[in-house]
């Protein structure tokens, strides 16, 4: 996966509370995508609560060190999906509070707990002081649904099926390419076109997720509107690990990607490393 900046760092108190995982990831998943939505250099205020009315299992809290109001999306970002790479691969799903340091000074704490219902930790809530507990989204970051707007001037579509004869695959494996994906889409403007194919992979998986401009993998991009941009490729990732949960098996996918009625994009997930065709031309791929 791309490395965060090197100046970013976190630091992580665990406790004994478990979680459950399904809501943590699916809860991480959307609230990553939001920000993603953000401007990454930009800042945003604090915010807690239920991130999914249909996860009310779990909140998560973003809460900046006094006397700042806001942190920068990049760092929550960042720390969204270093938590979830804690959780999954290392100390499993427990109530904990992330320290957010930018060059080794404390920015923020990201709390991800069980609801608040009135009955804060005092433990996990007194370094910033109490904060009202919240069961609505209210105070989350609004999700863009602009993909229909003038910027992008589509009507986002997907068609989602499993591969043909397609292997299973770790749950763990989908989430965690997911949330890469959705931090290789951060920096950029939703409205801004994805130039070249996208593939991440991890060392920790045994799988990759690809992302490709054009009407199949391989295909050419479309030289005129619509084209495919970054917030479709964000849009298509996001609702894949909630495609394949409902459907109670994850395994090897496939989407096409639509705006207003045209093929633009597709979205292959595949067991397996990645492994280039070098047989296409002017294949640029970038690697998270």
């Amino acid at each position: 996966m791309a490395q965060d900046d090197p100046r970013f760092s976190m630091r992580s108190e665990i406790s004994s509370t478990k979680l459950p995982a399904t809501p943590v990831l699916m809860c991480a998943i959307e609230l990553a995508a939001r920000y993603a939505e953000l401007d990454f250099l930009g800042q945003t205020p604090q915010r807690h609560g239920i991130v999914l009315p249909q996860y009310p299992q779990i909140e998560i809290a973003v809460i900046p060190v006094r006397p700042a109001r806001t942190i920068e999306v990049r760092l929550v970002i960042y720390t969204i999906f270093g938590t979830m790479l804690e959780m999954m691969f290392g100390d499993g799903f427990y109530e904990t509070e992330v320290e957010v340091l930018w060059n080794s000074q404390i920015k923020a704490h990201v709390y991800f707990t069980l609801p608040m219902n009135g009955s804060p930790n005092p433990k996990n809530l007194t370094k910033e002081g109490v904060f009202s507990p919240s069961t609505n989204a209210s105070d989350l970051p609004k999700r863009r649904t602009d993909l229909t707007s003038p910027a992008l001037n589509t009507v986002f579509d997907w068609q989602p099926i499993y591969k043909p004869n397609g292997q299973n695959l770790p749950p763990f494996d989908i989430f965690l390419l997911c949330l890469g994906a959705i931090k290789v889409v951060a920096p950029f403007s939703i409205t801004a076109r994805l130039p070249d194919p996208v593939h991440i992979e991890s060392e920790l998986v045994n799988a990759n997720l690809q992302v490709w401009p054009g009407q199949r993998p391989g295909g050419r991009a479309r030289t005129s509107p619509p084209f495919f941009r970054y917030g479709h490729m964000l849009e298509a990732v996001r609702r894949i690990p909630g495609w394949e949960l409902a459907r109670r098996r994850f395994a090897e996918f496939f989407c096409g990607v639509d705006a207003s009625g045209v093929p633009v994009g597709v979205v292959l997930l595949e067991k397996g490393p990645y492994i280039p065709d070098l047989g296409l031309k002017n294949e640029n791929v970038t690697t998270s």
